[in-house]
């Protein structure tokens, strides 16, 4: 019995090892992605143990060791700062031409650099004069800020921008015929028909496209960027899912030390990098809110119908009489940070393509912790999983991989700036192609399947959408793919730096969900089968650009 045993399992593992021989490298390497493998890493990283891995705290620096652990349990090489990693004799040894060891310069898996946080004093306080009135609000009771980089004082007339979007595409200039310069404008949040899925302008806004709502937001930045424009007051009448960061309840569904942060804001910038003239940004309370729609004369519902229509004949409108004033102090102090890169060696070591993730979310505050299980733990495992498979199929890329998890993204996109301005490996000439993971777990309310991912890639490169389908049609993935082409790819999300340098980029988002930037957004929701199988067309994806030409 225990011969015929011993034959069985000689025969069974014998007959394994000819047809894992048989697999081509990349097939070797596409067996290493498995449910099992995805789901280990998501639920230590979305665990309350890593306390919501907010940027430069202790929680983000337990994640970013762990990914650095499971970077050399796969096999990738660290790909960070040089330094002296050697031992405690190495490490105290005399500098060359003195005698004894000298320690041993090698890389790490961390690049790390310096923010600046910033937050207010406190006592900060927003009036609105009208007409011999004036009504004083104070911070944290009826109003909050960010994007302050420094003291600020001013009084200056109010202006009704409608959205304050700028799409000349799409017709729209919220600014045109009127001179905010000097000017604290009172602009609504979100976009024309946000609202309203089924209006003429959100389905020509948005479409079926996940992140175009977001790239509103960004326009709407952009569009008030060099205006002069002193204050922006955020008029929020709908619940706005890309203002989730708002700290009342009045303004969304986050209500203060229940669901939402904590009312004493933080932004932050990189340290070194030269201060930021963008207006400050003043969130408001529903009864700020009703208060400047009155004394405004303001129609809010009607602006709202007929910019949805698209017949919305709109021109900025001067508040007659109404001036507001702002007095705002604030602290600053630097902060550490660190991305963690590692690497696979190319056949061409000098040429890199590049997969990254963000792996910090919102931290924890009043008992609750934003585990941020699909934002963005699922695009840092997909990350780490890849680079698990590129090392399992046995053999050399004709490029380098770098495989990064940035921080800092949810407080500005600063870990991806950061490493473009300064690449641990190479110049960014030698960067050929980018990979993003953005939230890849969950499914949107339409999305009955539960297969729907979104796909936004650099339109010159054409063959990225056409790769893309051919290996999605080959290897038989359960995906519904809505793939667009931009000119240049930009957003809330890390491809935006490769984008800015001239790098063509894939950048995957698997849904919106009411879960964002909320401490629901836990494991426990995740949709295993929808992930696996992104992770698995990443992977193949990355293949052909590690291999091939993607243009």
């Amino acid at each position: 019995m225990k011969k015929f045993l011993f034959l069985t399992f000689t025969s069974g593992f014998l007959l394994t090892t000819i047809l894992n021989s048989q697999l081509s490298p990349k097939e070797k390497g596409l067996q290493a992605i498995t449910a099992d493998v995805i789901k280990g890493q998501l639920e230590f990283l979305s665990s309350d143990w890593m306390e919501g891995r907010a940027t430069g705290e202790k929680g983000s620096y337990l994640a970013a060791d762990y990914v650095a652990s499971m970077f050399k349990v796969f096999g990738a090489a660290p790909a960070g700062d040089a330094g002296s990693f050697g031992g405690r004799m190495q490490r105290m040894a005399p500098p060359s031409g003195q005698g004894g060891m000298r320690a041993t310069l090698q890389k790490s898996y961390f690049q790390n650099f310096t923010l600046v946080e910033i937050q207010p004093s406190g006592g900060s306080v927003l009036s609105l004069k009208k007409g011999g009135q004036e009504f004083v609000f104070d911070e944290g009771v009826d109003f909050s800020i960010s994007r302050a980089n420094t003291d600020i004082k001013f009084e200056a007339p109010v202006v009704f921008v409608g959205y304050g979007l700028v799409d000349k595409a799409n017709g729209i200039d919220d600014f045109a015929g009127v001179d905010i310069k000097g000017k604290v404008i009172i602009r609504l949040t979100g976009f024309p028909g946000y609202n309203d899925n089924a209006s003429p302008m959100y389905k020509k806004l948005i479409g079926d496209n996940v992140r175009a709502q977001f790239e509103m937001t960004r326009k709407k930045s952009e569009a008030i960027s060099n205006l002069g424009v002193l204050g922006v007051i955020d008029l929020t009448i709908n619940n706005d899912i890309t203002k989730r960061w708002g700290v009342y309840k009045f303004n969304n569904n986050m209500a203060p030390s229940e669901n939402g942060p904590r009312t004493n804001w933080s932004s932050m910038r990189l340290d070194g990098k030269e201060i930021s003239t963008s207006p400050v940004t003043i969130s408001i309370t529903e009864r700020v809110s009703n208060l400047i729609i009155k004394e405004g004369g303001l129609d809010i519902a009607r602006y709202e119908k007929e910019a949805a229509a698209g017949t919305l004949k709109f021109k900025p409108v001067v508040i007659p009489g109404m001036n507001a004033a702002l007095a705002v102090n604030i602290n600053s102090r630097r902060i550490n940070a660190r991305n963690v890169i590692a690497y696979i060696e190319g056949e061409n070591p000098d040429e890199y393509v590049v997969v990254g993730a963000h792996m910090d979310h919102m931290g924890m505050d009043n008992g609750k912790i934003w585990n941020g299980a699909d934002d963005n733990a699922s695009g840092t495992v997909g990350v780490m999983t890849i680079a698990k498979a590129f090392a399992a199929s046995g053999v050399k890329p004709k490029r380098s991989i770098l495989f990064c998890a940035w921080t800092g993204e949810e407080k500005g996109l600063y870990g991806s700036e950061y490493f473009t301005m300064y690449p641990s490996m190479g110049k960014i000439s030698d960067y050929k192609f980018y990979m993003n993971f953005d939230m890849i777990a969950r499914d949107a309310a339409n999305d009955t399947a539960k297969n729907m991912a979104g796909i936004t890639y650099t339109k010159a490169y054409p063959r990225l959408e056409e790769i893309t389908k051919s290996i999605a049609a080959q290897y038989k993935l359960n995906l519904k793919l809505n793939i667009r082409s931009q000119e240049a790819p930009t957003g809330g999300s890390d491809y935006t730096a490769f984008t800015e340098n001239k790098i063509p980029v894939i950048a995957w988002m698997a849904a919106m969900h009411p879960d964002y930037h909320q401490p629901s957004d836990e494991v426990s929701l995740v949709n295993w089968n929808k992930m696996l199988e992104i992770i698995k067309l990443g992977y193949l994806q990355l293949w052909e650009a590690a291999n091939g030409e993607i243009k």
